[in-house]
């Protein structure tokens, strides 16, 4: 009973939240499920909104008084990256990007925020954590799909005027049935942004990529098992923006393709087993 109370009273004072425990934002009760993680001024839960319609959300609840003013402004950039989003394509492409459902003070404790997300179904966890699960490197036909998919989003965000800005591997999660990849925490993403910070992400998605294929080895050069034609486009694109200023999302793109080609064959589903 007493190391019982003592661990209460220790999560208490870190501020922690009880997985089960119920709290309120904007009007609305949430009912915490599962902790999915901390950060440096949050921490992160699966939640299911209550009431008739229950639905399944990601809930960021923060740990530092800096994070209020980091949940305005990403819901802010979410929530104009989306009313910028029009025609067919433009819906296909809001599946990638997160959906803000609330953000603002936790009612009844005042001096916490929360940013409350629409929870992604399938997505089982980021590329780091992929990255942590694929300790020698993953195979590179993933890394190609991978970086496809971050490429697209990247591209069609740019197309629009936008940079991310903060691409990392914790910041895109990755779905292994359908080969998705979603990129997450939009704070740091600036509209009508130039060209140099569009390149920015652009090689920022390459060292993602080149992390994923050396997992835990190498931290100069490339695993050995990646195909020279993969592991020259990544480690150029990884190291020189003006290159990925010359080509763009799509030219890199491109080069990705007929790299995966040479290397690989003609495209084929390989499934990705966690």
């Amino acid at each position: 009973m007493r190391d019982t109370f003592r661990k209460a009273l220790e999560r208490s004072r870190q501020g922690d939240f009880a997985t089960g425990q119920s709290i309120e934002c904007a009007g609305q009760g949430y009912q915490l499920m599962q902790s999915l993680g901390n950060g440096e001024i949050s921490q992160v839960y699966l939640a299911r909104r209550m009431g008739a319609l229950p639905f399944l959300a990601t809930i960021k609840l923060s740990s530092a008084p800096s994070a209020a003013a980091r949940f305005a402004r990403e819901a802010q950039v979410l929530r104009e990256l989306h009313a910028s989003l029009d025609g067919a394509a433009g819906a296909g492409f809001a599946q990638f990007l997160p959906e803000v459902v609330a953000q603002g003070v936790v009612e009844g404790d005042g001096g916490r925020h929360a940013l409350v997300l629409r929870h992604p179904n399938g997505y089982w966890g980021s590329l780091a954590a992929l990255g942590q699960r694929f300790t020698q490197g993953i195979d590179p036909r993933h890394a190609v799909w991978i970086w496809r998919r971050m490429l697209a989003v990247l591209g069609f965000v740019h197309s629009h005027g936008w940079s991310h800005g903060d691409v990392r591997p914790e910041h895109a999660l990755v779905h292994p049935r359908d080969h998705g990849v979603r990129l997450i925490s939009w704070a740091s993403a600036r509209k009508d942004a130039g060209a140099k910070a569009q390149a920015a992400d652009l090689m920022r998605s390459a060292r993602v990529i080149l992390v994923l294929l050396n997992g835990a080895g190498e931290t100069d050069g490339i695993n050995g098992h990646v195909p020279a034609e993969l592991a020259q486009v990544v480690t150029l694109a990884s190291q020189d923006v003006e290159f990925c200023l010359s080509q763009g999302a799509g030219g890199l793109d491109a080069l990705l393709r007929v790299a995966a080609s040479a290397a690989f064959g003609p495209p084929s589903f390989v499934p990705l087993s966690i």
